[in-house]
């Protein structure tokens, strides 16, 4: 992979890591409102909407972030050059192969099998509530294996499907992800303007930047400008 790929695909992990933590800021907005409306029923219901809108989106873009550096398992000559990218690129920023919370096989079923669990008629009919919202130990009166889907906002514990997931512990690793991969896109960002610096140093020295000045007629001098604008805004 070479370095324009490189950049590509980092550029990418860059937005999705930033749409997960900007669902995690609405989270917070949304459990906020939760507490701050607790005497209004209709705010209440509408602050419940917001934090599972949230929830989602925390999940699809991590999802998404997760696959750019733990591709899914393909055979044949594109699975070895997904799994060779996907190495590269967490090389990049030092991810481990194996032990990291987007390496999460739960976030995968989730996204990989969503259209099947919701399908599912017969497992839907088992379910007695869904989109619940509360303490797991104040819901006593319903089996945790009824519920649809579940929030406790203290812990930011959601379980769908029977499947738990700690957001909180997903949105701090992707945090650090989106740092990790902004410092790199920094340091690429700095190299450029090296080489971009050290091309007019080179010109300067074999022309003279005061005769490019003087000679408007110098099919050179928009080259010159451009560089020069670049280093010195």
């Amino acid at each position: 992979m070479d370095a324009k790929e490189l950049l590509v695909y980092m550029k990418q992990a860059e937005l999705q890591a930033e749409l997960v933590v900007e669902a995690g800021q609405q989270l917070d907005r949304a459990i906020k409102q939760l507490h701050d409306w607790s005497e209004d029923w209709d705010c209440q219901r509408r602050a419940c909407e917001d934090m599972y809108d949230a929830v989602h989106l925390i999940l699809i873009h991590s999802y998404q972030l997760s696959r750019i550096f733990w591709p899914a398992k393909c055979c044949g000559e594109l699975g070895l050059d997904l799994c060779h990218r996907a190495m590269a690129l967490r090389s990049e920023i030092n991810l481990p192969d194996l032990n990291h919370p987007l390496r999460n096989e739960a976030l995968w079923r989730h996204a990989d099998e969503l259209d099947h669990s919701v399908r599912d008629n017969t497992a839907l009919r088992r379910y007695q509530a869904h989109h619940l919202t509360g303490f797991n130990q104040v819901i006593t009166w319903m089996d945790n294996e009824a519920m649809f889907c579940w929030l406790e906002p203290a812990s930011k514990t959601f379980v769908f499907h029977v499947e738990e997931f700690a957001l909180a512990q997903l949105l701090d690793a992707v945090h650090q992800v989106q740092q990790d991969i902004q410092n790199f896109l920094n340091k690429q960002h700095q190299s450029n303007l090296k080489v971009a610096k050290a091309g007019v140093h080179h010109y300067e020295k074999q022309w003279g930047a005061f005769k490019i000045r003087q000679d408007r007629s110098c099919p050179q001098l928009c080259c010159y400008d451009y560089l020069s604008n670049l280093i010195n805004p």
